[in-house]
């Protein structure tokens, strides 16, 4: 991987505007709402609905930053980017691990941030929680990373923010970490476990939770990665080619 690149394309997401509105701010907002609403009451012993809502809004804000950073690729094809990057020895694989890894980075502040607005808030966990909820919640951004990396790949500059944007709301009311799916209408809790997001908070929530899913989740969260990965790759060869 090209750490020069990397570190290029991470200095150009944060000197973004819109990176800690978006990327940080929005999701620490929907979290101070959500746990208002639903309160601080116990839903299992020792774990409160104010930290399942944190798990949730924490998976739905690292997901968000992953998910839009591969909208900017859209950008850079229709400013040429991929131009210059054919005259380097950049290659595929290279590329998707470089944009995959801006994407993990912009997730940890979103992390960081919601889980410290959790401890404000009265939230108490083992060690050994925190930091397995944070590592799986970080990892699980891998295959959203990927996901708006191909977007990217395939939408126009104009465009692709909004249909991002669009793809927002069922991965984040389907995937049970606005609403718990339970109460939704049969269908629509079907439709919710297939969504990605579903799993991530399912990961997320299992060191608080507990839960047998866990390898079932690491396996759908795995096919979302790697059938993406796939088509990223194809699509940058391709783009690289007739440039």
């Amino acid at each position: 991987m090209n750490l020069n690149y990397l570190a290029l394309e991470i200095k150009r997401i944060v000197r973004s505007p819109q990176f800690a509105l978006f990327t940080i701010g929005m999701p620490l907002a929907m979290f101070l709402l959500f746990g208002g609403i639903f309160g601080a009451r116990d839903i299992a012993p020792g774990v409160s609905t104010a930290t399942v809502t944190m798990v949730n809004m924490a998976a739905y804000g690292a997901m968000t930053a992953a998910l839009f950073t591969g909208t900017r690729v859209a950008t850079e094809r229709t400013d040429g980017w991929q131009r210059t990057l054919r005259l380097t020895p950049m290659r595929a694989p290279g590329y998707l691990m470089v944009k995959v890894s801006a994407g993990l980075f912009v997730a940890l502040p979103v992390l960081l941030v919601i889980f410290a607005a959790g401890m404000i808030r009265g939230i108490r966990l083992e060690t050994g929680q925190w930091l397995t909820i944070f590592g799986t919640l970080w990892l699980g951004t891998l295959p959203f990373a990927v996901l708006g990396l191909m977007i990217g790949l395939f939408g126009k500059g104009d465009t692709v923010q909004a249909v991002t944007g669009a793809l927002m709301l069922p991965l984040g009311m389907f995937g049970g970490l606005w609403i718990p799916l339970q109460v939704l209408p049969a269908w629509m809790n079907t439709a919710g476990h297939l969504m990605p997001t579903y799993w991530l908070g399912e990961i997320g929530r299992a060191p608080v939770l507990g839960g047998a899913g866990t390898l079932t989740a690491v396996g759908v969260l795995a096919a979302w990665l790697v059938i993406p990965a796939l088509v990223v790759m194809a699509r940058f060869r391709l783009d690289t080619a007739r440039l």
